[in-house]
C-alpha cells in the first residue's frame, strides 16, 4: 500500500500525522482515499473541479507529478503545500 508523506500545513487536517498508508492505485485515487478518511483535509489538496490546487504539489521518487500518476505498492507520494507571505 502506498504510504504518503504529508509536509506542514497539510498535517493539521490529519491529525498531526506526517505519514499515512493509504491505498490506491493513482494518486488520485490515494488522494480521494484520504480526504474519505479525513474529512477536514477535503478542499485542502484538490478543488471543487477535482483538480490539484495551485498551492499544492505531489512528489514521487523526488519528480512533481499529477494526480494521474501510477502509484505501486511501496511507493512513497509526498504531498507538500507551498507556504507564502508576506
Amino acid at each position: 500500500m502506498p504510504r504518503v508523506l504529508l509536509t506542514g500545513s497539510i498535517q493539521q487536517h490529519v491529525g498531526g500525522l506526517g505519514a499515512i498508508d493509504v491505498a490506491g492505485d493513482t494518486a488520485g485515487a490515494v488522494v480521494s482515499a484520504l480526504e474519505a478518511a479525513y474529512p477536514p483535509l477535503r478542499g485542502w489538496v484538490v478543488d471543487e473541479r477535482c483538480a490539484l490546487r495551485r498551492h499544492v504539489k505531489l512528489f514521487l521518487h523526488g519528480r512533481p507529478v499529477g494526480l494521474d500518476a501510477a502509484l505501486g505498492h511501496d511507493d512513497e507520494l509526498h504531498i507538500v503545500a507551498a507556504i507564502s507571505g508576506g
